[in-house]
């Protein structure tokens, strides 16, 4: 089945709506394009998903190297073929790797698939290649901040063997570079960052930890890189992406701020703040090593 909304065990995670500002650009209204363990909605306009949502079962994740990479990369049979962004704009590995930056990167990570029954696993491994799931993403970028962040992810679900869904997607403005990365290729226009959501139960309740990578940072040289430096409110990833989240979602955020207020120190006083001192809410809790606040 697709993504699955109910995965969590006592929690409705649903896919996010779309604001009126990208709601035009979606294709097929926006009705989610479904594949095995996955889901997305994607952007008829620029040729990329808008958003993709996915399932992980940290529990009966099967050991890695079993179900072999292949780099099957094809059209997704569900979408015009003219609508979905592929080699012929210029990624990277074809037909010259030396002359182009842009890995073929994957938003939904195929090794996040292979978990459960290996013949389900296998089947939305297949699928995790179609171009729907695929975004031009700048090779330091992807080999070291995309993939740090799927990795934490992925090891928090397998260490606690917890379920947990997933959202992520591009970040698309009007002003994104536009590039012909090879003499004779169509241009491509390039997302200008791309986000995650990973929602899971983490001390009986539902947590969620929201990141953010804009490819400028990376575009120029190979980073060091901590996620902890990329997570942000779920409020950002709404306001950059023009997304809706749940209300349930936006309540885990471990990065929310409670309104209610405080007692003002005599300095405040003295200063003229009259607004509440904002709070954590209590419970959060910090994951080592990778110092997430979850």
């Amino acid at each position: 089945m697709p993504y699955d909304e109910q995965f969590i065990q006592g929690h409705t995670i649903p896919f996010p709506s779309l604001a009126p500002s990208i709601q035009t650009a979606a294709f097929d209204n926006g009705s989610p394009i479904e594949h095995p363990r996955f889901s997305i909605v994607f952007n008829r306009d620029r040729g990329f998903a808008i958003a993709t949502a996915h399932n992980i079962d940290g529990g009966t994740v099967i050991a890695e190297g079993v179900i072999q990479r292949n780099d099957a990369f094809r059209f997704d049979t569900q979408v015009p073929n003219d609508i979905q962004v592929d080699n012929d704009r210029g990624y990277r590995g074809v037909p010259n790797a030396a002359a182009n930056p842009w890995d073929r990167g994957h938003l939904v990570r195929r090794r996040s698939m292979h978990w459960g029954d290996e013949t389900q696993a296998r089947a939305a491994d297949r699928d995790s290649f179609f171009w729907t799931n695929i975004v031009p993403q700048h090779e330091n970028l992807h080999d070291t901040a995309w993939g740090n962040i799927e990795d934490f992810m992925l090891d928090i679900a397998i260490d606690a063997e917890k379920r947990a869904c997933v959202f992520q997607g591009p970040i698309l403005t009007p002003d994104d570079p536009v590039r012909t990365n090879m003499p004779g290729e169509l241009p491509i226009q390039i997302p200008a960052g791309f986000w995650k959501v990973f929602c899971i139960l983490h001390q009986n309740r539902l947590r969620a930890a929201c990141f953010l990578i804009w490819q400028r940072d990376y575009d120029q040289l190979e980073m060091s890189f901590n996620p902890v430096l990329e997570q942000v409110r779920i409020t950002t990833i709404e306001y950059l992406s023009g997304l809706i989240f749940a209300e349930n979602i936006r309540r885990a955020d471990a990065l929310l701020f409670s309104t209610a207020a405080q007692p003002l120190t005599a300095d405040a006083q003295a200063a003229g703040a009259g607004a509440p001192r904002r709070r954590r809410l209590p419970g959060n809790a910090i994951l080592k090593p990778a110092d997430i606040v979850l």
